[in-house]
């Protein structure tokens, strides 16, 4: 675990000139299909759909001639719920390869915010995204009944996400962007022996979110003229 960590750091640290910072965050679900069938009986409920929340770091570059950027994104997610009869918790780590197409203006200009562009501010802010990516999640069920239960398991799992955003320039200095993202990873599975017949699902996942990013560049041009 400790080399694939450290792999992805590498990846995601990896030198670009003018490169800038984003932050990450908002809510996020947490739906395998067929798990609701798997707690019910245990903890008296359906658990599924699980709401959250998710905060990540992205580190941007893009193509120079076309308006293809390119976001790699370290995040952590986390969902718990508790019942009269015991509770539930998932906890993730991700690594996703953003890819941003702005459609409206594959052609335009190196500058960034969108703030400085000339034009409609959605055509100019708008794109659509696909993110390949690898999640690492650890799931842990405690039961509080007449015999106590506590079974965790940890799963690697492989998929990605399609969203759109629109990026919102207020100033040079930084840029916010709305952000909705539906994830996607076949066959996830819990990785214990509850019922290994059932477990293996897949993990559907909406993110509603924003982005912060500073330009740093821009910061050097307000200090030094």
């Amino acid at each position: 675990m400790k080399k694939i960590l450290l792999a992805l750091g590498f990846v995601f640290f990896a030198s670009q000139s003018f490169c800038q910072l984003g932050l990450v965050g908002g809510y996020k679900t947490f739906k395998p299909d067929g798990w609701n069938d798997e707690f019910k009986e245990l903890l008296n409920n359906e658990p599924y759909p699980m709401a959250g929340w998710q905060v990540g770091l992205d580190y941007w570059f893009r193509l120079k001639k076309r308006r293809i950027e390119f976001a790699p994104e370290l995040s952590y997610s986390r969902f718990q719920m508790n019942f009269e009869a015991g509770n539930l918790e998932h906890a993730a780590i991700g690594f996703h390869f953003n890819t941003d197409f702005y459609v409206f203006d594959l052609a335009g200009d190196c500058n960034c915010p969108t703030f400085s562009k000339d034009g409609n501010f959605f055509s100019k802010g708008f794109f659509v995204e696909l993110s390949p990516g690898v999640t690492v999640v650890s799931n842990q069920v405690q039961s509080t009944g007449p015999i106590a239960e506590n079974t965790d398991g940890t799963d690697v799992a492989f998929g990605g996400a399609v969203g759109a955003g629109l990026d919102l320039g207020f100033s040079d200095l930084f840029t916010i962007t709305p952000i909705v993202r539906l994830h996607y990873y076949p066959d996830f599975d819990w990785d214990y022996d509850l019922n290994p017949a059932n477990m293996q699902t897949d993990l559907k996942q909406l993110f509603l979110g924003l982005r912060f990013r500073l330009h740093f560049k821009e910061f050097g041009n307000a200090r030094f003229h």
